[in-house]
């Protein structure tokens, strides 16, 4: 058989020699030969592709089956317990009126649980934040009722429910980020954070929606599906962190956990009007938590808070800067909360800034901005104008390097053979190019649009070629952070004011996706590691929409992108983003209390 086969393949390729006047040597004769070979190997592999991603379908297909009958055995559970009447007037309280009437024992954990499930799984019908109950929760609730009046007052979260972002690992739940292939890992310990807030009384009673891997400011994954804008149907919460501010906006939930790496909690935090705190990276414990990216430390996430209201905030930041938290995660330094600091009524240098490019904000945005300054100067702080210091790098790209300093290699491979979300397709595609063909299309974009920063943007996704790029790119990450901080120092600054985000909530759409845009007012936070939080101060008016709309320019894709979402935005909220200095979050807070106080 094999001279014969051996005598046909050689007769086949005479025959062609003679048909096209050509010579086929030996190296000739192995290339074609080898054609048959690549070619069974290539519909191999299709076919375990194909059999890969059916598997991986069947198992999001079992998952999600799962947790839908988990989502309505609680949810009927607390409908009989508790009336939506009784639920209504318990979730609407104040995170301090809820605190109270818990410690004096006016109000038991069962109930105010059951009051706050079944206002989150009747809000969730139209939303869609809830990925999975906590089906240890009554039995935390339970056994905080238990306890005696002393036993109470050690624990300063006695008994108030909190929603935590599904990449927070829980012992016995599974922490996807969206991707099915880490369905099938169940966690064999509780996040660091988690593990403190519980221990300090609190009762972690829903799990909540992220976009697909975290690195997106939208709410869609193939696993859970989409989250919606409680304040707006057609409009997204934001992201990553989209399930924690739409349970938050909805009066769902008090207070949550989110994370952030470009702007996961402020983002969402401002399209939903609700506050937000993005730590110092260092000051949180980020123990046991999941993320698609594990390595890079340039640009480090962090665990976030949010919630309805800035009180809340303060006192959750208590908690984890205090024993509670050391005691589960030894690598954070000791750095307690300063009291002092957060109460002082000391005079401040507010610096205010209503634009980065280059990235057009609102008017409305800005005028948020410029009308927060004024009060606080009306208050007797200084208020002085500041614009971002110039830096021979443009940061986007820096960052972007930073995320990616791998070429997208791990988040590519996480995916593999998966559904990718609508919200993340472009930045997949941009990754699965060869690391050549970005920077060949870069240069080309270089020499015809050379004002245009984006080409930049794109060799950042290329990531480090080799450990002395990696090591340049940190040396400039410091370079620029110093830079801040230098010209802070200088200037006596002590919180910054600016926008949070450049426009209104974005319109959920799959077919153009998400705009990386939107997180232009954030991201450079995370940069130079300064901490910082979004507070809402005030809603967009008829007036601010069509003054909005009218002067926001429309020169080129981008900003026609974000243009859009002006459209219908009247009674939107705006925000104002604070920042401080590296581990002084007490002053930012302090900072947005004021604000917050303001608006009232």
């Amino acid at each position: 058989m094999m001279k014969l086969a051996d005598s046909t393949f050689g007769s086949f390729i005479e025959y062609l020699s003679h048909k096209f006047n050509f010579n086929f040597n030996r190296s000739h004769y192995l290339t074609i030969s080898s054609l048959p070979i690549c070619i069974v190997l290539w519909l191999f592999r299709k076919y375990r592709n194909k059999q890969k991603k059916q598997s991986l379908d069947c198992l999001r297909d079992e998952f999600s089956s799962k947790l839908y009958s988990q989502r309505v055995q609680v949810q009927t559970v607390c409908q009989l317990k508790i009336s939506e009447e009784r639920a209504k007037e318990i979730t609407s309280l104040s995170f301090t009126e809820l605190q109270s009437k818990l410690q004096k024992g006016e109000l038991s954990c069962i109930e105010v649980l059951y009051a706050f499930q079944r206002v989150a799984f009747t809000e969730n019908v139209q939303l869609n934040f809830i990925v999975q109950p906590v089906l240890e929760a009554e039995d935390m609730a339970r056994r905080l009722d238990s306890l005696d009046a002393e036993a109470r007052k050690k624990l300063p979260l006695f008994g108030i429910p909190i929603s935590v972002k599904e990449n927070y690992n829980m012992r016995g739940y599974k922490s996807t980020v969206g991707v099915s292939k880490f369905i099938s890992k169940t966690c064999s310990e509780t996040s660091g954070i988690v593990q403190a807030l519980v221990d300090a009384g609190a009762v972690p009673f829903i799990r909540t929606n992220i976009a697909q891997t975290m690195m997106s400011l939208a709410a869609h994954n193939p696993i859970y599906g989409q989250t919606r804008n409680p304040l707006d149907l057609a409009r997204s919460p934001g992201g990553s962190s989209a399930g924690e501010s739409a349970a938050i906006a909805s009066g769902s939930s008090l207070i949550g956990l989110g994370s952030d790496i470009a702007g996961s909690v402020r983002v969402p935090g401002a399209w939903c009007g609700i506050t937000a705190l993005k730590p110092t990276a260092g000051r949180f414990s980020v123990l046991n938590q999941t993320s698609v990216i594990k390595g890079q430390s340039a640009v480090k996430g962090t665990s976030g808070l949010m919630a309805r209201e800035v009180d809340a905030l303060v006192e959750f930041t208590k908690v984890v800067t205090s024993d509670f938290q050391f005691q589960v995660d030894m690598s954070i330094p000791r750095q307690y909360f300063k009291e002092e600091e957060y109460l002082s009524t000391k005079p401040l240098t507010i610096g205010y800034s209503r634009y980065w490019a280059p990235v057009e904000v609102t008017q409305s945005a800005q005028r948020a901005v410029a009308r927060a300054a004024a009060e606080l100067s009306k208050q007797g702080h200084k208020v002085v104008e500041w614009d971002l210091p110039e830096f021979p790098d443009i940061p986007a790209r820096m960052a972007v390097q930073a995320y990616f300093g791998d070429g997208g290699v791990q988040m590519v491979n996480n995916l593999a053979n998966d559904d990718v979300s609508y919200v993340i397709q472009t930045t997949m595609r941009a990754l699965t190019v060869s690391n050549r063909l970005k920077q060949t299309v870069a240069a080309v974009a270089q020499k015809l649009i050379p004002q245009d920063w984006r080409y930049k943007f794109l060799t950042g996704l290329a990531g480090a070629k080799d450990v002395n790029e990696w090591f340049e790119l940190q040396n400039k990450i410091a370079q620029y952070r110093k830079l801040w901080i230098d010209d802070w120092n200088r200037k006596g600054i002590d919180v910054l004011l600016a926008p949070a985000v450049p426009i209104p909530a974005e319109f959920i759409s799959p077919k153009k996706g998400c705009s990386a845009a939107a997180g232009a007012y954030v991201y450079l936070l995370n940069l130079v590691n300064f901490p910082a939080g979004v507070v809402p101060f005030g809603k967009i008016t008829p007036e601010d929409e069509e003054n909005d709309f009218r002067n926001y320019p429309d020169q080129d894709l981008m900003q026609r992108r974000l243009k859009e979402n002006i459209k219908g935005s009247t009674g939107l909220p705006l925000s104002v983003q604070c920042v401080a200095l590296p581990y002084r979050e007490e002053m930012c807070l302090r900072v947005m209390n004021l604000i917050s106080k303001v608006d009232q």
